[in-house]
C-alpha cells in the first residue's frame, strides 16, 4: 500500500519547480524527524505545520508535496511537513513524538510568526493530539489548527462508520480497525492522545474541521466540534455536501471544494 501510494502521488522537487520556477523547498531535522519544507509564495504571511495523512501507515512529505504547495500558494504560507514514523513498525507513541519534536523545530526557526497546525484524516487526529500534549506540557499553542477529514477516534465507534458504509468510497469498517490496530499496537485506543474525540478539549486554539457527508469518518470530525463546545473551545465544521474523505485535497477541480478553500483562508486570515 505504502508502494503504491507513492507512486501515485510523488513528485520530484525538480519536476515541480520546472513547472512553478518560484516554488521553494529547504531541508532541516527536528532531531532524527527529517522536515521538509514547501514555499510557493515570495513572502509568506503565515507558516504551518502540515501533518500528512495514511491511516498512520503511509504517506510521507515527497508523496504530499502537491498538496503542501497548494496549501501554501493558496494560504500564503510557508508549510513544513515531517517525515514521522509510521506503523506498524513504529506504534504510538512515535508519530506524536515526531509531531512535537518538528513542533518545537518550526516554533524555533520561525519564531514570531503566525503558526498554525493542520492535517488530514489521521494526520488531522494527530493535529488535535498534538494540541493536546502542548497544552498538557504548558507549551506554547499555535494560533490555530484545520484538520481536513480528521480521524478522531481508533475504536472506530462513530455511528457514521456504520451509517455511511456503501456511500464511502476510500474506506470500509476494516480498513479503519485493521490500520488502527497498527499504529495503537498494546496501547488503550480510548486514550486522549490516541483518540482525541476522548479527550476533554479546554483552553485549545480555534478548530477548524472539515467532513465529507459521505464519509466513514464524519462523526470524528462532529463530536470532537461538540466536545470543543462544551468546554468554551472555539470550532467550527465545514460540512461537503455529498463529498468524500479529503475532498479538498484529491477533488480540488470541484466547486464544492473551491468553497472549502475559501473557507480555510478565511480561517487562517481570521487567526
Amino acid at each position: 500500500m505504502r508502494a503504491r501510494f507513492e507512486r501515485w502521488s510523488r513528485v520530484p522537487r525538480d519536476t515541480m519547480q520546472r513547472k512553478f520556477p518560484l516554488l521553494a523547498f529547504g531541508d532541516h531535522a527536528a532531531g532524527d524527524v527529517p522536515v521538509e519544507s514547501v514555499r510557493a509564495v515570495e513572502s509568506p504571511v503565515r507558516v504551518i505545520l502540515y501533518l500528512h495523512g495514511g491511516a498512520f501507515v503511509f504517506g510521507s512529505p515527497a508523496s504530499y508535496r502537491n498538496r503542501a504547495m497548494r496549501l501554501s500558494y493558496r494560504c500564503n504560507a510557508e508549510v513544513f511537513v515531517p517525515d514521522y514514523r509510521l506503523a506498524p513498525e513504529h506504534h504510538y507513541p512515535a508519530a506524536l513524538d515526531d509531531a512535537l519534536a518538528a513542533w518545537r523545530l518550526v516554533e524555533r526557526l520561525r519564531n514570531g510568526r503566525s503558526l498554525f497546525v493542520a492535517g488530514d484524516s489521521a494526520g488531522g487526529g494527530l493535529c488535535l493530539s498534538l494540541l493536546l500534549t502542548l497544552r498538557d506540557l504548558g507549551l506554547d499553542m499555535p494560533d490555530g489548527s484545520l484538520l481536513i477529514s480528521p480521524w478522531t477516534d481508533l475504536t472506530v465507534s462513530g455511528p457514521s462508520v456504520d451509517a455511511n458504509a456503501g456511500k464511502d468510497l476510500w474506506f470500509t469498517r476494516k480498513h479503519l480497525e485493521t490500520w488502527a490496530d497498527y499504529y495503537a499496537g498494546p496501547s488503550d485506543r480510548r486514550s486522549p492522545y490516541l483518540s482525541p474525540v476522548f479527550a476533554e478539549l479546554s483552553e485549545l486554539p480555534p478548530l477548524l474541521l472539515l467532513a465529507g457527508e459521505d464519509e466513514l469518518l464524519l462523526d470524528d470530525a462532529l463530536r470532537v466540534r461538540d466536545a470543543a463546545a462544551r468546554t468554551g473551545t472555539e470550532a467550527c465544521v465545514h460540512l461537503g455536501r455529498g463529498m468524500q474523505h479529503d475532498w479538498p485535497l484529491t477533488l480540488p477541480w470541484l466547486e464544492e471544494s473551491r468553497l472549502a478553500w475559501k473557507t480555510i483562508c478565511r480561517f487562517f486570515d481570521e487567526h
